[in-house]
């Protein structure tokens, strides 16, 4: 009986160890759903720089062009004999299920609800643009300056009614300089995210596809 005591008090403290970290990994799952997961753009003096993080603190991630790094000698390699390699059997390839009318459908209904999700939940905020109208005299950076304006800001608008939009300062500046141009162009904003909107949609539209056995097409 004492053995048994032993193991079943042991089995409990295994089974009690298991159940936390099943907690503690649910826990994990649960804020990274609605933690808000965030990206920082910016592009000034002809660099574009991306940093990505979440809660609001970011890491550098891209940079275009990117730094030139020191380069690293090579190392010679001894030459030697390469080992006999003995062919691989060919295997017969499998077949693939046929793409039906039915399955096509079922992509594009699956591709727009993932799109409308991943939309739906996008915000872009801290907006700040700063761009100089050039042209080759006055006359003609008006006439830029004019044409930029009549596209802009209805695109804005048509854009605000599918994704939010905060601006800090968005000018648009007729640059009348010759030779060096008087402003400075500058773009930066933020893109913001939480992910259980867009993962709940991705199961879904999965789950769709695993009935109409659409993944067959593919795998």
């Amino acid at each position: 009986m004492s053995v048994l005591s032993v193991l079943g008090a042991v089995l409990l403290v295994l089974l009690k160890g298991i159940g936390i970290l099943l907690l503690v990994v649910l826990t994990l799952a649960v804020v990274l759903l609605f933690c808000p997961f965030c990206a920082d753009v910016q592009w000034e003096n002809d660099v574009l720089t991306i940093r990505a993080g979440a809660l609001g603190l970011t890491l550098p991630v891209f940079q275009y062009p990117a730094p030139e790094k020191p380069k690293k000698k090579k190392k010679k390699k001894p030459a030697g004999q390469k080992a006999d390699q003995k062919p691989r059997p060919e295997t017969p390839p499998r077949k693939k299920a046929r793409l039906t009318l039915n399955i096509l459908c079922t992509i594009l209904r699956g591709a727009g609800r993932l799109t409308r999700a991943i939309i739906g939940s996008l915000r872009i905020t801290k907006i700040d643009v700063v761009l100089g109208v050039r042209g080759e005299d006055p006359a003609e950076a008006a006439r830029s300056y004019g044409r930029l304006n009549a596209w802009l800001y209805p695109a804005l608008g048509f854009l605000d009614r599918f994704v939010y939009l905060d601006f800090e300062q968005l000018r648009l500046l007729p640059d009348f300089g010759s030779a060096q141009p008087t402003v400075q162009d500058r773009v930066s904003f933020r893109v913001s995210a939480q992910a259980y909107a867009i993962v709940f949609t991705a199961v879904r539209v999965l789950y769709e596809f695993w009935r109409e056995k659409v993944l067959d097409v593919f795998l």
